[in-house]
């Protein structure tokens, strides 16, 4: 019998490329079941990249959502949803804002309801009991990694010796030889305005859209109490908004940047986070 694999498939390019490599190495050893969690604040390019993904590898991913029992002591149960029903105006998110509060650096929790416990509920409706998670995580972000990984049953195919090491070059370059990608600028991440990104980026996004803010204003307005806020230091997306009246040094999109930086030895000049400062795989530390 073989041994059950859990793929958690983010939305990103290195999530999909780690979820291509599972199913195409992994298959023989692992019964496989890819799952991405809605949390309906993803970018619409997002949601169009994993369906694209679905539709020339053959992922048959899982769309996961959150369904919130707003009842104390009830936990956060899921709903399966597809492509064309995935929520796209912060549904799934509100709830959980309604409830738990307005997240931040010192309450995390956005991660954790919208898809670590939809993705657990949804296997453990399966009647799966043990099984192991593929995480998206690369060689160049192993601080990332869960200390208790081998207790968790936590796979990492990207940094693990034995599968196939890889980092952010890694990635570009396999999705550079694709005729399709993510279409997402590489500082943007699929959240539409993340509250782990830099201020650097956030005031970028801002700077670009303004009318990215008004979901956010929205939630502080309505949960936050007028003392609960998303962004780091405790401040309200319209401190931020007014951030960008004054020069700043922009973000810069390296996303199609890799022949270059190979080509001219710029390697000081790559950033390699995608979007966020911080992680928001569902099985990844967070600072």
């Amino acid at each position: 019998m073989k041994r059950k694999l859990l793929v958690s498939f983010s939305g990103g390019q290195t999530s999909a490329y780690m979820t291509k490599w599972c199913l195409d190495n992994l298959s023989s050893q692992y019964e496989i079941i890819v799952v991405f969690a809605n949390t309906g604040k993803e970018r619409e390019e997002t949601l169009q990249f994993v369906n694209e993904c679905d539709n020339r590898f053959g992922f048959n991913t899982v769309w996961v959502e959150a369904v919130v029992n707003p009842e104390k002591g009830k936990g956060t149960s899921f709903k399966v949803v597809s492509f064309e029903t995935a929520s796209r105006n912060g549904e799934p998110f509100e709830e959980v804002i309604k409830k738990y509060g307005i997240p931040n650096s010192s309450f995390p929790h956005c991660t954790r309801e919208l898809k670590t416990v939809p993705i657990h509920k949804y296997i453990k409706s399966l009647g799966w009991k043990r099984y192991y998670t593929a995480i998206g995580i690369r060689k160049d972000e192993i601080d990332r990694i869960d200390k208790n990984y081998k207790k968790r049953r936590f796979v990492y195919p990207f940094i693990a010796l034995n599968m196939n090491p890889s980092d952010k070059i890694d990635v570009n370059i396999f999705w550079l030889m694709q005729d399709f990608r993510l279409n997402l600028k590489g500082y943007e991440g699929n959240c539409d305005l993340c509250w782990k990104k830099s201020d650097r980026k956030i005031l970028t996004l801002l700077l670009e859209n303004p009318n990215r803010a008004e979901w956010w204003d929205e939630m502080q307005k309505k949960y936050g109490k007028g003392q609960y806020y998303f962004f780091r230091k405790n401040r309200s997306i319209i401190e931020l908004l007014k951030q960008t009246e004054k020069p700043f040094e922009t973000a810069r999109d390296d996303s199609k940047d890799t022949v270059k930086f190979i080509q001219e030895d710029l390697w000081d000049d790559l950033d390699l986070t995608y979007g966020c400062e911080d992680s928001c795989e569902p099985f990844a530390i967070n600072y």
